[in-house]
This record gives C-alpha cells, structure tokens and sequence, in this order.
C-alpha cells in the first residue's frame, strides 16, 4: 500500500470559468514531502474575460494576447497524470475545467491501488478541502486562505512564493500561488492524519466521501 509520500501528488489550481476556459494553470508536485516540481503559464481564453472574474483572478483580455490554449498542453497533463495523483483544493472545480478540455486522458495508472486495472480518468482526486474537513476543526470556513492561516502556514506560503511565483502573481487567486498553498496545505495535513503515516488510499477516500469511494470500489468511472 503507497503513502503519500512514496507518489508524486500533482496539485493544481486553475484561473478561470465554464465560460472562459482555463486562463491560468498553476502545478506543484510534491514527492517524499517537497516541492520537486513547479508550472504555471496564461492560457487564450474562449471567451472575453467578464469584469467579475477579472476582479477576483486579477487577469484581462490584454494580458492574454499571444497566449497559447491549455489544449496545448496535453503532454504535460497525460504526463504528469500517468506518474501520480492529482490534488486540487475543492477538487471538483479543477477536474470539471480540466475535462472540459480534455474529458478523458486514455488508461491511467490507479496509482493509490497498485494493483487495480488502470482507469480512463483524469481520478481520482486528492481533495484539501475535504481532508481539512475530516480532521474536524472547528475553523469560521474552509477556503484557502482561511486555511492557511489557521495551520499558521502564512511564512511557508511566502517563503515558497518568493521562489517560484512571479511578483505580479504572488497572491490568493493567481494559480501557481494557490496551488503552492494547497501543497503546504496537504503536506500539513498528510502530517496530522494517521500519525503521518497516511496511505494514498486513505487520502483517495477522505476526498472523495463514503458514497463515492464505494462507488470507486466498484469500478465507476469519473472518479473526481
């Protein structure tokens, strides 16, 4: 049985809407507990960017100009999908925006499940949120940020966005920086869950919820 360490865990944030497409991806793999891997770019939306999403993603058309699509980056996704799991904070948001580029990225390892037939699924999914949630803090919500603060993780996140995030996308809602904040954020709870010593599988079914992990049991597919 895989712990959390022993996997590459790709966690990703993407700036964006159903509407507009992914306009930024932020990426960070973790590995043996650190950051051993970083990507991020703009990305051509489909759609002109309305003010409400500029407001909270800080990005306009004009900063778009000459970016190429996300479809673009196919051999990065499959690829990194194909070494390890992906983690997203509220993970059904960033595997909605992702199938709706890609809806499936052919047979996959269950890398949680070693000996599991593969999957045609960008699944399952690592869920920060929801492993915030099971450890049963009473914190005022579970966003990010509000996170990050309450896990006193606020030095780590700067001293981390200094190094790979550029100074015009070093906050909340710029994809490399949140993706960074759900890494610390997951590496910490990794640490409080099962005396750190937490499987993949045991990450897989606190993310996904009882009904659904009995479902990925069975075989189901679209394994968010």
């Amino acid at each position: 049985m895989p712990f959390w360490k022993d996997i590459p865990i790709h966690i990703m944030d993407f700036e964006g809407s159903v509407r507009t497409g992914i306009v930024e991806y932020g990426i960070v793999t973790l590995h043996c507990g650190e950051i051993v891997g970083a990507w991020t770019r703009l990305c051509a939306a489909d759609a002109p960017i309305p003010q409400l999403d500029t407001q909270c993603h800080g990005l306009r058309d004009g900063d778009l100009v000459g970016a190429l699509p996300v479809r673009e980056d196919w051999v990065l996704f499959s690829g990194l999908r194909r070494t390890g799991l992906f983690c997203a904070h509220h993970a059904p948001t960033e595997h909605r925006l992702l199938k709706a580029v890609w809806p499936y990225p052919g047979a996959m390892p269950d890398h949680a499940r070693p000996d599991a037939a593969a999957v045609n699924d960008w699944g399952p999914w690592i869920d920060t949120c929801r492993l915030a949630s099971a450890l049963g803090k009473q914190v005022a919500d579970y966003k990010l940020a509000s996170l990050i603060s309450w896990f006193c993780l606020n030095k780590k996140l700067e001293q981390s966005a200094s190094v790979y995030c550029s100074s015009s996308r070093r906050r909340y809602h710029c994809a490399l920086y949140d993706a960074i904040a759900s890494a610390l954020l997951l590496r910490h709870l990794c640490s409080q869950l099962g005396n750190g010593r937490v499987s993949l599988e045991d990450l897989v079914r606190e993310s996904m919820g009882c009904e659904r992990h009995a479902e990925r049991m069975q075989g189901e597919l679209d394994l968010w």
